[in-house]
């Protein structure tokens, strides 16, 4: 069986979803706002599912399992470099689409995003809270309502793991779920408060809620291997269709549909882990370099394209939309695989702490080098 950290057939999802989420914000932001994929924003789902199906495995499995704290940060840690870089960048471009007139007025616009440099934009801390004007990095709040749903799912799981697994998460799921769907129409919500909370860390918690009990399935597959494997991989070529159905879905289609696809995922996780049903078993066992490369590369690839995105907006307006798109996804792919391999060379912090004081001194000086 493979091991669940490399599980290729998720590191090829991975790779999709993130595909999908640039091929999104490229074609409604830069093109005509009609998304080539209307549900592509489902797909976050797909990434808090995987972190909830992580830190199960991380309480079940390890007899030294971390405290709460221990585990947000180690989780933070993992990306933050990359998140970092990504957002410095952002801030340089933030300067010349603004033209702010001065270094003082520059500082103050970096103190302005300073909840987001700290990963705390979806804590509620901002009111009414604006992409553009309150977020650089208009899809990063995902990490940051990963990390806060990680504080609330991880302490539940980790000292009341019955009451968690068998009461909080199917409640949270179907409440939370429900109550977005309902009162927006929607999943495609992230910055709104909904009360005492923003509805991005309810939608991150629901997520992990469905994660974790992605992982009590994948528990008991293991111990227990399929028995009605003609089934299981019937669910199994129905899932993987259905991810290629996104592509082909109508601009009309009803948003309440695209729950749907959280089922497929979380089934879809299941069976990649599990590696008992034929596509992911062929999916885990051909290709497993390039697809944990593309996988691991997705994180990049989600954090970067929106710079990258953002430069065409400022330098690029009127470029045909072709070759804004070829363009779009070559710089970003570029980027990314240097970035990656800048990230997995370095052995401490420096580059990185280097990379974004030099982007941030850069963005302070914009306003005296184009004055």
């Amino acid at each position: 069986m493979q091991s669940t950290k490399r599980a290729t057939s998720i590191e090829l999802i991975r790779f999709i979803a993130a595909f999908v989420v640039m091929l999104y914000h490229f074609f409604t932001i830069y093109v005509d706002g009609n998304g080539m994929v209307p549900f592509a924003y489902i797909f976050v789902e797909f990434f808090f599912l995987l972190s909830g199906f992580f830190m199960m495995k991380h309480i079940a499995e390890r007899t030294d399992s971390m405290n709460p704290a221990a585990y947000v940060f180690h989780k933070a840690v993992s990306f933050y470099p990359v998140f970092i870089i990504a957002f410095a960048l952002q801030f340089v471009l933030f300067v010349f689409m603004n033209h702010i007139g001065s270094p003082s007025e520059a500082v103050g616009s970096l103190f302005h995003f300073k909840w987001e440099a700290l990963l705390l934009q979806t804590a509620g801390f901002i009111p009414n809270p604006q992409f553009n004007s309150d977020y650089l990095l208009g899809q990063a709040w995902y990490l940051s309502a990963m990390l806060l749903s990680l504080l609330i799912a991880y302490p539940l799981a980790k000292y009341l793991k019955k009451w968690y697994l068998a009461l909080v998460c199917p409640l949270v799921i179907i409440f939370v779920y429900s109550y977005i769907m309902q009162t927006f129409g929607t999943m495609n919500v992230g910055n709104e408060y909904m009360g005492v909370v923003m509805s991005a860390v309810l939608r991150g918690l629901a997520g992990t809620c469905a994660g974790s009990l992605c992982y009590v399935g994948y528990a008991r597959l293991k111990e227990h291997p399929l028995q009605r494997k003609k089934t299981a991989a019937l669910v199994e070529i129905v899932c993987y269709a259905g991810l290629v159905g996104l592509f082909f879905i109508p601009d009309a289609a009803d948003d309440a549909d695209s729950l749907f696809f959280i089922l497929v995922f979380a089934l879809l996780i299941v069976f990649g882990f599990t590696n008992q049903t034929p596509v992911s078993k062929f999916l885990n066992a051909h290709g497993r370099k390039l697809l944990t490369y593309l996988g691991s590369l997705s994180l990049y690839l989600y954090l970067l394209h929106w710079p990258v995105m953002s430069a065409l907006q400022l330098w690029a307006p009127d470029m045909e939309p072709a070759a804004a798109f070829a363009l779009f996804f070559g710089a970003t792919a570029i980027l990314s695989a240097l970035l990656k391999w800048l990230n997995d060379k370095r052995k401490n912090a420096f580059p990185v702490i280097i990379i974004v004081c030099a982007l941030f001194v850069f963005a302070f000086f914009v306003p005296l080098i184009s004055g």
